[in-house]
């Protein structure tokens, strides 16, 4: 299991455990800690990729082994990762509350102020998220919304579809508060990880093609977004290097021959460390 199951999740999934989303853990401090957090990230983000992309070959290596300052910074403060959908809808049925917000990576990027891809989640009634964390920015709070768990999961199991990766996040570890859906072009994390920097966790998943099923037709390639997906010309079949993969289900989304299928990454001993 990811270290943050060993530590937070008493020997099972750590975004399963509803103590991680408690409201204790919302404290005085915590609450500015995420308002500044929002407050600098566009700032902090544009940074952070121009320090990456001054990094000469040895400390790009040093990075892609794990080993960089701004990781192990983000380890400390904020950190997240990949869920599939049947884990997210497992989330959503803890909840008393789910908010949709619009997309800070987006709006960093690509200064787009109303995609609401990202999730604040809890586990208790509050006005933190709908309007007290956010209300000093218009930009943001305008395109707020409240859902219902029903309505929530429509909404991921549309954005499953349509391939963006499932991912949970942490405002200071362990607390839990957000729940996103990302794409290469359009998150700060991703951007990072072609950067040589990895800010979240694989899932506790990994897929597996059944060959008998599998027709070649390479759709899972095209939706992958960490290239874990190859072409067999010899078989015309397609394989994943399960080294390589997230475990996320953007692939399972599109196969529409149900050849692929999710496995438990804990019970394959070479991935079991594999995070």
């Amino acid at each position: 299991m990811c270290e943050f199951c060993i530590e937070h999740g008493q020997g099972t999934k750590w975004y399963l455990q509803t103590k991680n989303y408690a409201e204790e853990l919302l404290n005085e401090e915590r609450k500015r800690w995420i308002t500044d957090f929002y407050e600098k990230f566009e700032e902090d983000s544009t940074n952070n990729l121009a320090i990456l992309d001054k990094l000469v070959p040895p400390d790009l290596a040093t990075a892609k082994a794990g080993r960089s300052p701004l990781l192990e910074q983000m380890k400390e403060q904020h950190f997240g990762q990949v869920v599939p959908l049947e884990d997210v809808e497992k989330i959503l049925d803890l909840t008393t509350s789910i908010t949709r917000v619009p997309c800070a990576c987006r709006s960093a990027l690509h200064g787009i102020y109303d995609d609401r891809f990202c999730y604040n989640v809890a586990i208790f009634k509050s006005n933190f998220w709908p309007t007290g964390v956010f209300e000093q920015w218009p930009d943001y709070s305008k395109g707020i919304e409240i859902l219902t768990i029903e309505e929530a999961k429509k909404e991921f199991q549309k954005l499953d579809r349509n391939g963006l990766v499932h991912s949970v996040w942490t405002y200071g570890t362990p607390f839990i508060g957000a729940i996103c859906n990302c794409g290469p072009r359009d998150c700060i994390a991703f951007r990072m990880m072609e950067r040589g920097q990895r800010p979240f966790f694989k899932a506790e998943y990994v897929a597996a093609i059944d060959l008998e099923q599998c027709n070649g037709c390479r759709d899972c390639i095209k939706i992958c977004p960490f290239g874990a997906i190859t072409y067999s010309p010899a078989l015309q079949k397609c394989i994943i290097n399960q080294m390589q993969c997230f475990g996320c289900g953007a692939c399972r989304a599109v196969c529409t021959l149900e050849a692929i299928t999710l496995l438990d990454r804990n019970a394959i001993p070479v991935l079991a460390k594999e995070w």
